[in-house]
C-alpha cells in the first residue's frame, strides 16, 4: 500500500519531466522556424525583384508639343473669341475648289462639281498624333503642318500663337475629295486665306 503512492509520485514526476522536455523541444523548433523565415531569399528568385529606382525614373514618353518640334511665330494672331467654324465662307470654298458649296460658313462644307468635303476649325493642333505623311511648312512666317493620310485626303494646320494660356492655338483646314482634286493645294490655299483673315493679336 505504501508503494502505491510512491509509484504514483514517480509516474507523475516522469510525466512532468516528459512534458517539460516536450515544451523545451517545441520552443526550440519555433525558434528555428522563425530564423528560417528571416533568412535571405533564394538567389534564383532575384528576377522577381521590383524595378530599381533607375528603371522607375525613366523619362515619360514625349508630349505632343515636343513631338511637333519648336513652333515659330512671326505673325501672332488672335486665338480667343473667334468663331470656331466661321473663318472661311462659302465663296472662299467655291473659289478654291471650283465647286458649289452647300453651306455658308460652318465647320463642314460639301461641294458639288467637283465633289469634296472641306472642314475648317480653330482648334488644338494634333498633328503629332496623326498616322500620316507629314510635312512642316510655314504660313505667314508661322509654323504649319501639311498632313496627308491618303492622296484624296489632306489637312493643313497653321499655328496662330505660342501663348501657353491660349486654349485653341491653331487654324486647320481639311479637304477630302470624292473626285480627283489637288487636296493639299486646296487645303494650303484655304488655310492661308483663313490665317490672313484672322485678326492679329
Amino acid at each position: 500500500m505504501h508503494l502505491r503512492p510512491a509509484a504514483i509520485l514517480l509516474a507523475l514526476g516522469l510525466t512532468l519531466a516528459a512534458v517539460s522536455g516536450c515544451a523545451d523541444q517545441v520552443r526550440g523548433t519555433a525558434t528555428a522556424d522563425a530564423a528560417a523565415v528571416q533568412e535571405p531569399a533564394d538567389p534564383t528568385t532575384t528576377s522577381k525583384k521590383p524595378p530599381t529606382s533607375t528603371e522607375a525614373s525613366k523619362p515619360a514618353s514625349p508630349t505632343t508639343a515636343q513631338k511637333q518640334g519648336d513652333v515659330k511665330i512671326a505673325t501672332k494672331k488672335k486665338a480667343a473669341g473667334l468663331e470656331t467654324c466661321g473663318v472661311l465662307k462659302a465663296s472662299d470654298i467655291e473659289a478654291a475648289t471650283g465647286g458649289k458649296s452647300s453651306a455658308d460658313g460652318g465647320c463642314i462644307h460639301t461641294t458639288t462639281g467637283p465633289s469634296a468635303v472641306i472642314t475648317q476649325m480653330v482648334t488644338v493642333p494634333d498633328v503629332a498624333d496623326q498616322e500620316a505623311e507629314k510635312k512642316q511648312i510655314e504660313i505667314g512666317g508661322n509654323t504649319a503642318w501639311q498632313v496627308s493620310p491618303a492622296k484624296d485626303d489632306c489637312q493643313v494646320t497653321v499655328m496662330l500663337t505660342d501663348d501657353p494660356t491660349a486654349i485653341t492655338t491653331a487654324f486647320s483646314v481639311s479637304v477630302l475629295a470624292i473626285e480627283e482634286l489637288d487636296t493639299c493645294g486646296i487645303a494650303l490655299k484655304l488655310a492661308t486665306e483663313g490665317f490672313n483673315r484672322i485678326p492679329g493679336a
